[in-house]
């Protein structure tokens, strides 16, 4: 840094990591926010020109506290700016509960940029697609909108109606919003999720949507609302996998979303079925509470839909010695207290475990 000063340099923006580093260049929710602050703050004590600091800053009151405290004289924002390209007004106007925030998925933007693929947002489907969009301009016609389903996706499609000038209604048959979000904001390392339907729940209030909770949907129910259009966002459900011995084994049975909504409790020796996002954030979950937890993944991959970015922090999580991953699994048969399956060239016995979960695909709930 010295030597940077002394050739000329302006200014100096500190960032650091490599891919195959403990710490990513990008890195995801599983990193603190502000993880690389140290470094600016370190490079700054010994230079004069102004040090910029970057990675996971995603908060003005956090660039605001930095600055105040002096560890760098500007901070840099790269997701957050493409989760809310009106980041920068909304902040100077201290309307900070209408940011939409970064989740730090590197879903849309570092991943598909990896994959030659243009670069979009999660949590914002505008990003790299404005040009196909009419935006918030208002419909030449009012009409009536019912939402059924109260997850990210209807609050998503309920907040762009209300902004084109639609009467909306939300619907949901729980006493809360949020989905499968919410769920999946419950294992370790991934509340940040739940930032978003909080940005929507807070956009909906604003904008005066009429949101009912605990409502049973029934066909007098719709008819007295009698609506124009109806928006189905009613998500999905684990699907229930057909193999030999499953319902009839003595271990307890249940899915993901059972344990992750804390409806059904495990036994302290887990089988998980599926090597997907849900089925390793979900032994991630379990091993944190000390639970002997297998994983049997009957694909190629671990978790493919998710960035590698952040799958990279979550396997490293998982490298414990309560967790056991198996790829290239074919399931022969359960037993009352265990399985036998394959694993490549690999012939495995399980025994002595109290529960199965079931974390494979999910089936859209269709309800008309």
């Amino acid at each position: 840094a010295v030597i940077l000063e002394q050739e000329g340099a302006d200014y100096l923006h500190v960032s650091a990591g490599v891919y195959g580093s403990s710490e990513l260049t990008i890195p995801s929710m599983y990193t603190q926010q502000g993880c690389f602050i140290h470094l600016a703050h370190a490079v700054k004590e010994v230079v004069s020109v102004p040090g910029v600091a970057v990675g996971r800053n995603k908060s003005p009151e956090m660039a605001d506290r930095i600055i105040g405290e002096k560890k760098a004289d500007i901070v840099a924002f790269g997701r957050s700016f493409l989760a809310d390209p009106e980041y920068a007004r909304k902040a100077e106007s201290g309307d900070l509960t209408r940011i939409r925030p970064c989740i730090a998925c590197c879903l849309g933007c570092i991943h598909n940029v990896l994959a030659l693929e243009p670069g979009s947002c999660v949590v914002n489907p505008d990003v790299g697609r404005e040009y196909l969009l009419k935006g918030t301009d208002r419909a030449e016609e009012s009409k009536k909108i019912l939402v059924i389903g109260g997850g990210a996706a209807g609050l998503a499609a309920a907040r762009m109606a209300s902004m084109r000038g639609h009467e909306v209604i939300v619907c949901e048959e729980r006493g809360h919003m949020g989905g499968l979000a919410r769920l999946a904001a419950v294992p370790p390392g991934r509340s940040e999720i739940m930032e978003i339907v909080e940005f929507f729940k807070n956009e909906l209030d604003r904008l005066r949507v009429d949101i009912r909770l605990n409502v049973a949907l029934t066909q007098s129910f719709i008819q007295s609302l009698n609506p124009d259009h109806i928006i189905l966002a009613t998500g999905s459900l684990p699907e229930m996998p057909i193999i030999k011995g499953l319902f009839q084994t003595k271990m307890s049975l249940c899915s993901v979303t059972d344990v992750l909504e804390k409806s059904t409790a495990t036994g302290n020796r887990v089988i998980v079925i599926g090597g997907n996002q849900a089925g390793l954030v979900l032994a991630d979950f379990l091993a944190e509470k000390e639970k002997q937890v297998v994983v049997l993944n009957r694909k190629k991959h671990f978790a493919e839909e998710m960035s590698s970015n952040d799958r990279f922090y979550l396997r490293e999580r998982l490298k414990r010695d309560n967790v056991k991953l198996y790829k290239n699994v074919s399931i022969k048969q359960f037993l009352p207290h265990g399985a036998v399956f394959t694993s490549g060239e690999e012939k495995i016995r399980l025994q002595g475990f109290d529960s199965v979960v079931i974390a494979e695909k999910m089936t859209p709930i269709r309800k008309a």
